[in-house]
């Protein structure tokens, strides 16, 4: 029974829950660069908006843009991925 309820604590604690959301965002190709913000929920300065993400990549027009998040008990790592020219 101790072996049977170790394995399950382990498994709740090494499991973790992954949500992503792709969308087009305008009528642009999608482009060769591609720009990403990344933060955790813990960060002092979280910035992992589109705006953020197109400045680290260079790109001034969007295709595309996609949004993940991945939770491991109380960490969540946020990531925001865009692409355009």
């Amino acid at each position: 029974m101790k072996r049977l309820f170790g394995i399950c604590a382990m498994a709740a604690f090494l499991g973790s829950c992954t949500v992503g959301h792709q969308i087009t965002v305008t009528n642009n190709p999608v482009g060769t660069k591609t720009g990403v913000a990344k933060g955790t929920n813990f960060s002092k300065d979280l910035d992992i908006t589109a705006e953020k993400a197109c400045s680290n990549g260079g790109i001034t027009k969007i295709g595309t843009m996609e949004f993940k998040a991945t939770q491991i008990l109380f960490f969540v790592k946020f990531k925001t991925t865009v692409t355009g020219e």
